[in-house]
């Protein structure tokens, strides 16, 4: 029998979306919300039944009464509050990016191995049923050879406050790290986590800088790229904060362009639509959903039963870390491929021994 896995919280604001997910996880108890915001705090413990709050992220993770953390602090922050984590022998489950770069990547999973407790990064969306359905019909052959994926999430103006973390450097914000993450990873993933082997990119900072009071702090506000894998296959991506563009009001009513495709010989699929679409040259063309939409909270229910199962059957959880600094890598190469305007090869990691070094 699966024992009760006591959660604790850290960081509120963002976190309230995991919180609604592990109160209704069966095999869980929340213990502990650790916010700088009183109010936050008094807010998750009524609404959520969280037992206690703690005024910081060390004060919980110390306070011997949990064996799992849910982690929603600032991308900066990652690596330093998962590693004390993992120092105060709990799970942890990490806000997305897992981290600021592949070398904090690195050090988290190594940690995570040596310590023997189960890690993963959040990514809600990778348990929406277009992008799982259309994993297994990619890997079934049910497309064909798959050669291409194209994504595009474009925002028409920065929809958050004045000198928000997303868009600061120094805080791990930017138009690639912040949101390029997203809908690179949902095509990465869907395609069956292939290995890069190269990154192109360029990056701008043209609208950003008038978001910031202190411009030298400012994030890139848009970046476009293409990464090639070793199949042969290839992602390419265009993603911004502050665009000139127009569309669905869906975002803090700032205008959206959101699109994913992923490219097969024998069809193609829609990954935000749900639907699959085979161009027949005398018949015409034939499109069919495969796919019903399913709400966010669901997603992060999912997302929360995963981790819990992950820890209770001692395996690696769908997020695993590997591929998490596998991501790292390819984010890593396009912010370089960016900044010293030529391809970057990426080595990707292929067995504990690459990611442990041999420790």
């Amino acid at each position: 029998m699966s024992k009760t896995i006591r959660v604790g919280l850290s960081g509120g604001r963002f976190g309230e979306r995991h919180a609604r997910a592990f109160a209704e996880t069966e095999g869980v108890e929340l213990i502990g919300i650790a916010d700088l915001n009183e109010e936050i705090r008094k807010k998750m413990i009524d609404t959520y039944g969280f037992q206690k709050g703690f005024e910081s992220h060390s004060e919980l993770v110390h306070s011997g009464e949990i064996d799992a953390i849910i982690i929603t602090t600032p991308t900066n922050l990652h690596e330093r509050h998962v590693s004390e984590a993992f120092d105060a022998d709990l799970h942890v489950l990490s806000e997305k990016p897992p981290a600021t770069n592949a070398r904090e990547m690195s050090q988290i999973i190594t940690t995570a191995g040596l310590v023997g407790k189960t890690y993963m990064w959040a990514r809600q969306q990778r348990f929406s049923n277009e992008l799982q359905k259309a994993r297994k019909m990619i890997a079934s052959e049910e497309l064909g050879d798959v050669y291409h994926a194209s994504a595009k999430w474009q925002w028409g103006w920065w929809p958050f406050e004045p000198d928000c973390w997303r868009g600061s450097i120094e805080r791990g914000g930017g138009a690639l790290l912040d949101i390029g993450i997203h809908i690179i990873d949902s095509l990465w993933f869907t395609m069956g986590c292939p290995d890069p082997v190269e990154a192109f990119a360029s990056a701008h900072n043209l609208l950003m800088k008038n978001e910031m009071s202190d411009p030298d702090d400012a994030a890139e506000d848009s970046s476009f790229g293409m990464v090639r894998f070793k199949n042969g296959a290839t992602l390419t991506y265009e993603t911004s904060f502050l665009t000139h563009i127009d569309g669905p009001r869906t975002l803090r009513d700032s205008s959206n362009v959101h699109e994913l495709n992923v490219f097969g010989s024998l069809a193609s699929v829609n990954l935000v639509s749900g639907e699959k679409i085979q161009a027949k040259t005398r018949e015409g063309i034939e499109v069919n959903a495969y796919a019903e939409e399913i709400e966010q909270p669901e997603m992060f229910k999912r997302q929360a039963k995963e981790f819990i199962d992950s820890i209770n059957e001692k395996r690696e959880p769908q997020n695993s870390g590997k591929q998490g600094l596998t991501l790292m890598k390819m984010l890593d190469a396009l912010a370089e491929s960016a900044k010293e305007k030529r391809a970057v090869s990426i080595k990707a990691e292929r067995s504990l021994e690459d990611l442990f070094g041999g420790v």
